[in-house]
């Protein structure tokens, strides 16, 4: 079976006062990318806040994650021009960084080939859910070398960049959101179907699309 995640299941009645976990499933359902952006800078003590919800992100060990935070308009231009999946017109970004040389010594190789990057995603989802709460959109992007983020932000050769994160303030009428991504969800073992009510469950397609 596969599962729809846009839809969490058992809505509230009309007059039904919404919960803070309410609230919350409410952010990761309206949760998605966008390339689009207004044209107005993002104040610094609202990249700041953030920045504080990127670093609340879950991380294996204390010391090996780094934020950098660029508002610097000829820096956004030459990023543009630089990495590839670049492509939105954000005037600021977040880009989450690991310290390979102590994520190693407190991790080891697997750690560092693991965790760290779960680490990342992790801080990527606390500011796709705080950029709601402030009016903010992000676009997540991760199509570029690794050489060409280190060379724009001046990062040391073991600071690796692990994601950059567009960050705008979202038009009034956006481009629609990309849809049909569907989840498989199992029980117990692979190909069990799970049948809950949090998500709206439905047959897989048979033409092989997602």
């Amino acid at each position: 079976m596969e599962l729809d995640a846009r839809k969490p299941a058992g809505a509230e009645p009309a007059g039904v006062e919404r919960s803070a976990g309410d609230e919350i499933a409410e952010a990761m359902r309206r949760r998605r990318m966008y390339r689009e952006f207004e044209d107005r800078p993002v104040p610094r003590d609202v990249l700041a806040r953030m920045a504080w919800a990127a670093a609340r992100g879950q991380q294996a060990r204390s010391g090996v994650r780094h934020l950098v935070v660029v508002d610097d308009p000829a820096l956004m231009t030459t990023a543009r021009q630089v990495l590839p999946g670049f492509i939105n017109n954000a005037p600021a970004m977040i880009v989450h960084c690991t310290d390979l040389a102590n994520a190693e010594r407190l991790l080891g190789r697997r750690g560092v080939g693991a965790a760290t990057r779960i680490d990342a995603g992790a801080a990527c989802a606390h500011l796709a859910l705080m950029a709601q709460t402030l009016g903010l959109g992000v676009c997540t992007v991760t199509s570029w070398t690794d050489a060409a983020v280190q060379e724009l932000l001046g990062l040391p050769r073991h600071i690796r960049p692990d994601v950059t994160v567009a960050v705008g303030y979202v038009p009034a009428s956006p481009p629609p959101a990309a849809r049909g991504f569907v989840h498989r969800l199992h029980l117990n073992s692979f190909g069990t179907a799970f049948e809950g009510n949090g998500f709206e469950v439905r047959a897989p397609s048979t033409n092989g699309a997602a």
